[in-house]
C-alpha cells in the first residue's frame, strides 16, 4: 500500500477518534442521562413537570441551553417536590415564545415563568427557584416576585454590577466565545443558524465533544432576538442586585454556588454579596461554569439540603 495513501487515511481517521475520545472521557457525558417526565408546552414555554409533594421546585435552564441541561440525577428531588423544569422565553422548545414579537425584559421573563406556575395551579404553593447562569438571574428574579419562594439556588450566576464588568468577564470564556457573544459577527452567525437548523445541530455537536449530545444540540435551539433579549436582560443588567434586596427584605435565603474553576464569575463577588446580605450564603465546588452538568450529585445534593431545611412545613 502506498505510504501517502495511509497517512492521508489516518489523517481522515484522526478527527473522529479524538472527538470519540474526549467525549467517552468527558465527566459531562458519562454523568447525564435525560430525565424523566414529557416535554410539552406550558403557557407557551418548553417544559417538563415530574415528581410529587407540597414544595415545588422550579429548574431554569441557562444561555443557550433547555430543561435538559437537568439530567437523570435531578430526578431524586422528584420524590419531595413537584418538579418543574423549564426552558426560558427564546431558547430549547421556548425559541417562539409569543413575547419575542415585542420587547423582552427581565420582567416580561419572569412574568413567563410566573405564567407556567399559574397555568399548572402552582402558583400558591411554596416555591423553591434554582437556576444555572442566565437561569439562576431568572430564578433571583423570580423569587424575588413570588412570595411565597422559600429559597433561591443559583449556580454560575453571572452577578455583574454592569454592562461594561459583564462584557469583561465573558471575555475570560475564551475568544471564541467572546467572538460569538454579541456584535455583527454574533448576529450573523445565529440568522444562519436559523437557516441551517439541522447543520448547525450537527455543527455544535462536533465542537463540543465533551458535551452530552443532547445538550449541545439543543444549544443552537435559539433566534437572534431571544438570545440577545436573554443576555441583555439578565446577563449584562444588573438588576439582581434589586432583586437580591427585595430577598432580603423578606429574608429569602439564597444560595449562590459558583465552580472554583469559572472564568465568568467575578473573583470574591459572591462572598461579598454573602457578606452585604445575611440571607445570602456563597459556596464554590470544584469544576467550572457547568457545575449542574459537571458535578450533578454534587448540586442535587444542595438542592436537597435547602428543600429539607425550608420545606419542613409541608408534613
Amino acid at each position: 500500500m502506498n505510504v501517502w495513501h495511509v497517512v492521508g487515511t489516518a489523517a481522515l481517521a484522526a478527527p473522529p477518534l479524538v472527538w470519540s475520545s474526549l467525549h467517552a472521557h468527558s465527566p459531562e457525558v458519562r454523568r447525564w442521562r435525560q430525565g424523566t417526565g414529557q416535554r410539552t408546552q406550558v403557557a407557551g414555554l418548553g417544559v417538563r413537570v415530574f415528581g410529587t409533594g407540597e414544595t415545588v421546585v422550579v429548574l431554569l435552564a441557562g444561555l443557550a441551553s433547555s430543561e435538559r441541561f437537568w439530567g437523570k440525577s435531578y430526578d431524586v428531588l422528584g420524590q419531595i417536590a413537584r418538579v418543574v423544569a423549564i426552558d426560558p422565553i427564546g431558547f430549547g422548545a421556548s425559541i417562539h415564545h409569543p413575547a419575542l414579537r415585542k420587547t423582552v425584559d427581565a420582567g416580561v421573563h419572569v412574568d413567563a415563568v410566573l405564567d407556567v406556575l399559574r397555568t399548572l395551579d402552582l402558583l400558591s404553593r411554596p416555591v423553591v427557584f434554582v437556576g444555572h447562569s442566565m437561569g439562576a438571574s431568572l430564578a433571583i428574579r423570580a423569587g424575588a416576585r413570588h412570595a411565597p419562594t422559600r429559597a433561591v439556588v443559583a449556580f454560575d450566576a453571572p452577578l455583574y454590577r454592569s454592562a461594561v464588568e459583564a462584557n469583561d468577564r465573558i471575555r475570560h470564556m475564551g475568544w471564541f466565545e467572546a467572538l460569538l457573544s454579541q456584535g455583527p459577527l454574533a448576529e450573523r452567525v445565529c440568522h444562519w443558524m436559523c437557516d441551517n437548523r439541522t447543520v448547525a445541530r450537527g455543527v455544535a455537536v462536533a465542537i463540543s465533544p465533551r458535551l452530552p449530545v443532547a445538550i449541545a444540540r439543543d444549544s443552537v435551539e435559539h433566534t437572534w432576538p431571544g438570545y440577545i433579549a436573554g443576555f441583555d436582560s439578565l446577563v449584562r443588567d444588573p438588576g439582581w442586585s434589586d432583586a437580591l434586596v427585595d430577598l432580603a427584605v423578606r429574608n429569602g435565603p439564597v444560595r449562590l454556588v459558583d465552580g472554583g474553576r469559572d472564568p465568568v464569575q467575578v473573583p470574591g463577588g459572591a462572598d461579598e454579596i454573602a457578606q452585604r446580605f445575611s440571607n445570602v450564603s456563597s459556596t464554590r465546588l470544584p469544576g467550572g461554569h457547568r457545575l449542574p452538568l459537571s458535578d450533578p450529585a454534587g448540586c442535587e445534593s444542595i438542592v436537597r439540603a435547602v428543600l429539607s431545611e425550608y420545606a419542613e412545613s409541608d408534613s
